[in-house]
């Protein structure tokens, strides 16, 4: 109902709805008009009222909802629907308590803040309420389990291009991190629910630094907004749906199996790792290797001084040589 109301305040285009057309329009009366537009009010919705006049839409806030990002898709699957809230502990909890329950691929939870937000390794994800992007993307891949690294580096891609259509030049740290400046714009956190041969569902966590203006001494260092690199605020509506509108067409190619996909090309064109020796952890202790690729199922291949080469799937790669 709300949905339905800002759309026609909106085609007014800052013009008086009278309560009595709205009633006529939407088949209620006219208490359950003024309820919603109360409610709208308290989201943010900025609605002047008059007994002759009847509605009409002054301000619309920068709101990650349906009935804001909705507009803006040009997706068939990706964002129908968006689930939105107001402050969750983490979107990716939420969105496998919907996944869980069958909730339809292309499904996006989001949220305009997050309390215990995670990245890699049970890090904490600094956020704060309304500036960032925190949304997770609920996928049905039917793909083998072994493949599901790829998605995490279509997200990547994703980001990457939405970035660059505001005429930003992003890296992509392998395998989940987005950069601007060499300083962290992005985090992604994909996770999976599978059997041996076949995936549930993925999960995957999509966290953008938008309009945070500045960061907490402990990761000023390492951590950057939009509106840092840009020097001014941006629609954080904008940026999520051109995410997921770069997104889709991604996904759908690594679904047909597509020989060389652009998410592929992208996240090697782009990676601030390839050409660069570095360290990661392993059972062993801690290695070094130089980056030379990424292969067709998004791993990593570094190669060893003595000339062998290894593939990595996942984990903590930092830019320089062991000690």
């Amino acid at each position: 109902m709300k949905k339905h109301i800002i759309n026609i305040l909106k085609q007014a285009q800052g013009t008086c709805v009278s309560g009595q057309d709205l009633c006529e329009q939407l088949g209620v009366s006219r208490t359950a008009v003024w309820k919603h537009i109360n409610q709208l009010r308290e989201e943010g919705y900025t609605i002047d009222s008059s007994a002759r006049k009847g509605y009409r839409l002054i301000d619309v806030p920068d709101l990650l909802n349906e009935y804001e990002v909705g507009p803006l898709l040009t997706t068939e699957v990706l964002g129908h629907p968006i689930i939105h809230f107001r402050e969750v502990p983490s979107t990716n909890i939420e969105a496998r308590k919907y996944a869980r329950k069958g909730t339809a691929e292309g499904t996006v939870i989001v949220a305009e803040h997050q309390t215990a937000g995670r990245g890699r390794s049970g890090r904490s994800w600094f956020s704060s309420p309304e500036w960032a992007i925190q949304m997770s993307l609920i996928l049905r891949p039917k793909v083998s389990p072994a493949l599901a690294a790829s998605i995490t580096q279509i997200g990547a891609a994703a980001v990457a291009k939405a970035l660059e259509s505001l005429g930003l030049s992003p890296q992509i740290k392998w395998p989940n991190d987005v950069l601007l400046s060499e300083k962290k714009v992005c985090g992604i956190l994909t996770e999976m629910s599978c059997e041996l041969d076949h995936i549930n569902h993925i999960v995957i966590g999509i966290g953008i630094n938008v309009n945070t203006p500045h960061f907490p001494d402990d990761v000023a260092s390492v951590a950057t907004s939009v509106r840092i690199e840009k020097g001014e605020a941006w629609s954080r509506k904008k940026l999520m749906a051109a995410v997921l509108n770069a997104f889709e067409p991604l996904y759908k190619e690594f679904l047909e199996g597509k020989e060389h996909p652009e998410y592929l090309r992208i996240c090697r064109t782009l990676s601030n790792l390839i050409g660069q020796h570095i360290t990661y952890e392993t059972t062993k202790g801690r290695l070094s290797a130089k980056a030379i690729d990424i292969d067709n199922f998004g791993r990593l291949i570094v190669q060893h001084s003595d000339g062998s080469t290894e593939t990595l799937l996942s984990g903590e790669v930092h830019i320089g040589t062991q000690e």
